[in-house]
């Protein structure tokens, strides 16, 4: 714009000037004379124009230069002046604050404190020096800190030549951090110069190089006259060697005793106060009124164990206490003898021991109990023990450990389970075998159905076994629990007799459950069950729906109920109740109170396992004499509710066939008596005792329509064959044969429509259906 300018006024000169010529001689008219004029006057504004633009651009250009030489920071700067040679203000971010240089810097100190810095900012705007400085205002809170940069400027002639440029930026942000940091570390130096205690630093000669005003007003003495000394000229050699009680000189003060709180090789030695504690003077009554206003537990005895004070905390925490009486009596026979042991030792040593578990009442009561030295009026020893209570985290201690332990013993049960499987299926398949040779009138027949219906039962154990560690097969489906309650009903009342009052107290609007109907049925049986045999002499037994809200992840008996939504069942019962003692382990299997003969222990931990294994909790609540509430928490199920289509059973019919049965199991009696069933049904049968053998039979070129393979196996599992003869050949038909629950191995595979389960123990019957069944799918 400003060459602009110039072009047009060098134009409009020559155009003037010609024209005034030209006008002032041949002007005849007053037109002609006002053209004149008017183009006289466009010149003029013009050159105008130009002046200010120029003025402008070297005050931008200054500023630009003043960037790029470093006057700007990273911090954008809130406000900005530009004056002249006489300090007028010629341009400035805040145009009707700062009308000149002097009332800028009146008001920018106003703003800030009274330090050595204010007189160099004068000095550097009244110079008009180029420079940087930090400047602070305000307190607390409320302090600020400014960066103000100044400059000087060549305005090229305008304004005068000298100008100068003021920038202030807030960089409060950057000193909050250590303002905090600052004021924290007065805090603690101010806390610990001043603290109760003595606190004294000493170099490896004990020369004292340190210490708070505490020790210095306990002394006499200033601490520039202390420091310097050695610690042995007012506590004697008895503080390097460890004594507790300590008997302190000073010139400047009456001789004192001292409770040394670290060992003598710490740095720094903390010491308290160690006389006139029990006295009745100032000092002894301020302990005393602080020990009994404590919220810890704590006791003082003697030497020989007896109680010479306590507070209200201690008394509140084991129940009714005496004076003079005897505190090692009340600690837990179990451990008395050790810890009085540990008290003694703390008499005979100068440093109290580190801290150490104490039970009181009979183990209900768990404490962390911490020792510290002091001496009676009468210079005789005693102890100070303050106690932490710690009996809800040993109860949580327990809880955990009882969790591990039902883990470890489901997984054990599950190991056991399949192992009796095993045996099972041979037993039951032989004696199929065997009744094939023998008619129902023949005495031969009754003693092998004998052998056949006491596997059955023994199966029937293992199942409860699979169910407590939630590794048995379920089917869930969604359900309203209202509906199937309803029709247990009839059962349950047959179950519990006549003596016996039953109520069923449905909520309304519950929400559904995914769940194992007929396993849902089998928890309710046998909580009922267990709720008859605790009701001796009549009572009522009541089961209660409702819907349930955990707001947050919350511990609910053993349990750690998740947050979430969910059904709950409640069976009630007015019986005797479960002990106390009993409660942590009713889960666990073979575990009963029960005479023997009257039941397998099975009951409550094949419930825990079926719940678990849904996604459940089990919660338990039990008083003795007045009753046992057990309640069921089943995930509510938001999905779409499913359409279910009935299964129509078809009769078995002729379970003989055709076709070639690849047939893989490790354990000899399963894979003998199920190769020997197969072939009396018509089918050729390949077997094998291994993955590495079938596939090596496969290598030979041999062919088969269907894979019947375990899962569990050595080496290679089932799965991992499946696989690999799918490779080969990917519409195999397979059968997968195991003592555990189809989802401990089906989420390892695709959804292939082709694999099918068949859980043992299986009958001969069970397995030449299955078999048929597979062959004849397309």
């Amino acid at each position: 714009m400003p060459q602009i300018g110039s072009l047009l006024i060098i134009f409009g000169t020559f155009v003037w000037c010609g024209s005034f010529s030209y006008l002032s001689t041949h002007a005849t008219s007053v037109l002609e004379w006002l053209c004149l004029v008017s183009l006289g006057l466009v010149t003029v504004a013009t050159l105008a124009y130009w002046i200010y633009a120029n003025k402008h651009q070297s005050i931008h250009k200054h500023k630009l230069k003043l960037i790029h030489a470093g006057i700007s920071t990273l911090t954008p700067a809130i406000e900005e002046a530009i004056f002249d040679e006489s300090g007028k203000t010629i341009w400035t971010t805040h145009p009707n604050t700062y009308p000149n240089q002097e009332e800028f810097l009146r008001k920018i100190l106003q703003r800030l404190s009274a330090t050595s810095e204010i007189a160099q900012l004068k000095a550097m705007i009244e110079e008009r020096r180029r420079g940087e400085i930090l400047v602070t205002g305000g307190s607390g809170s409320d302090q600020k800190w400014w960066l103000i940069a100044t400059a000087p400027l060549d305005l090229g002639g305008y304004f005068g030549r000298k100008g100068l440029m003021v920038a202030l930026r807030d960089i409060t942000s950057h000193f909050s951090n250590h303002t905090q940091l600052k004021n924290t570390c007065s805090l603690l130096e101010s806390f610990i110069d001043k603290a109760p205690i003595a606190l004294v630093y000493t170099n490896t000669s004990g020369i004292i190089t340190g210490a708070n005003t505490t020790f210095c007003r306990w002394l006499g003495l200033p601490r520039e006259q202390l420091l310097g000394t050695t610690l042995d000229g007012f506590l004697g050699d008895e503080w390097k060697q460890g004594k507790a009680i300590i008997p302190v000189r000073s010139p400047n003060a009456i001789p004192f005793k001292v409770l040394a709180l670290t060992s003598p090789k710490s740095q720094p030695l903390l010491f308290c106060r160690a006389d006139g504690l029990f006295s009745m003077g100032a000092s002894g009554g301020v302990f005393k009124q602080a020990f009994s206003d404590a919220t810890i537990p704590a006791v003082m005895i003697s030497e020989e164990g007896q109680i010479i004070d306590y507070n209200p905390a201690f008394s509140m925490m084991v129940g009714d206490v005496k004076p003079r009486q005897d505190f090692f009596e009340m600690i837990d026979p179990a451990i008395r003898s050790e810890t009085t042991t540990k008290f003694r030792r703390a008499f005979e040593r100068a440093l109290p021991p580190s801290p150490f578990e104490i039970r009181f009442n009979e183990d209900k009561i768990h404490t962390t109990t911490y020792v510290s030295h002091l001496m009676q009026e009468d210079d005789l020893p005693a102890l100070m023990l303050q106690f932490l209570d710690i009996s809800e985290k040993k109860r949580l201690e327990r809880q955990f450990i009882q969790s591990q332990k039902m883990q470890a013993v489901g997984q054990l049960a599950g190991g056991i389970a399949h192992d009796f499987n095993n045996l099972l299926t041979a037993m039951i398949g032989y004696c199929d075998l065997l009744l094939q040779r023998y008619l129902p009138n023949d005495p031969a027949y009754t003693d092998i159905m004998q052998i056949k219906q006491n596997a059955n039962r023994a199966a029937n154990l293992v199942r409860q076994l699979l169910a407590f560690s939630r590794q048995q097969t379920l089917q869930p489906k969604v359900v309203h629990i209202t509906d199937n309650l309803a029709d247990l009903s009839t059962l349950l009342r047959r179950l519990i007799g006549a003596g016996i009052d039953l109520k069923m107290i449905h909520g309304r609007d519950l929400w559904p459950v995914k769940v194992d109907v007929s396993q849902l049925e089998q928890v309710i049986i046998n909580l009922v069950v267990n709720a008859r045999d605790a009701i001796t002499n009549g009572g009522t037994l009541t089961i209660r729906t409702s819907n349930f809200q955990c707001l947050k992840q919350q511990r609910m008996g053993h349990d750690l109920v998740a947050k979430g939504d969910y059904v709950m069942i409640e069976v009630i019962d007015t019986g005797h109740g479960i002990d106390p003692e009993h409660l942590e382990h009713i889960f666990e299997p073979f575990f009963s109170t029960k005479e023997v003969g009257e039941g397998t222990g099975l009951g409550l931990s094949t419930v825990y396992g079926i719940v678990k294994q849904t996604g459940g909790f089990v919660l338990v609540e039990s008083t003795i004499n007045e009753g046992t509430n057990f309640k069921i928490l089943l995930p509510r199920y938001a999905g779409e509710e499913e359409t279910h289509i009935p299964h129509i059973e078809t009769p078995s019919g002729d379970l003989t066939g055709g076709g070639t049965i690849l047939l893989v199991e490790d354990e000899d009696a399963v894979r003998m008596f199920s190769a020997r069933a197969l072939r009396e049904k018509g089918y050729r049968v390949i077997e094998a005792d291994s993955g590495e053998s079938a596939l090596n039979i496969l290598t030979d070129g041999e062919r088969f329509d269907l894979l019947v393979t375990d899962v569990v196996m050595p080496k290679m599992d089932g799965p991992t064959l499946s696989k690999k003869i799918r490779d080969l050949y990917p519409e195999t038909k397979t059968i997968f044969i195991s003592g555990y629950t189809e989802d401990t191995f089906r989420k390892n595979l695709d959804h292939n429509t082709k694999i099918h389960f068949l859980p043992k123990p299986f009958t001969l019957k069970d397995l030449a259906s299955k078999v048929k069944e597979v062959l004849t799918l397309n």
